[in-house]
């Protein structure tokens, strides 16, 4: 496991964040998630706020549909490599300054 993924990991046992592992997501209601556990259980986890954590894979939609239609195009942030938000900003400004 990379030094951010412990990084987030840590944060989210620091602000009360339950963490499930081996479930397999369903589908999302209006009454929350619903998984199945690593028992094979079906389950309704309910909530009114639903954020995806992982996997953790670059978005590389944007910049895809951008190929070839403008004259610069720099990868950046998650479009890069997912990481945290501060480092996403250290590649904006590092472009920046060569630009």
């Amino acid at each position: 496991m990379s030094f951010r993924m412990l990084y987030l990991f840590d944060w989210f046992e620091k602000k009360g964040v339950t963490l499930m592992s081996e479930v397999k997501f369903v589908e999302i209601t209006d009454a929350g998630l619903t998984i199945i556990n690593k028992e094979g259980n079906t389950q309704t986890l309910q909530a009114d706020t639903i954020i995806p954590a992982i996997p953790l894979v670059p978005n590389t939609e944007l910049l895809t549909a951008l190929k070839g239609k403008v004259s610069e195009l720099y990868a950046i942030g998650d479009c890069n490599e997912p990481r945290l938000t501060v480092d996403a900003i250290a590649d904006g400004s590092r472009i920046a300054r060569e630009i």
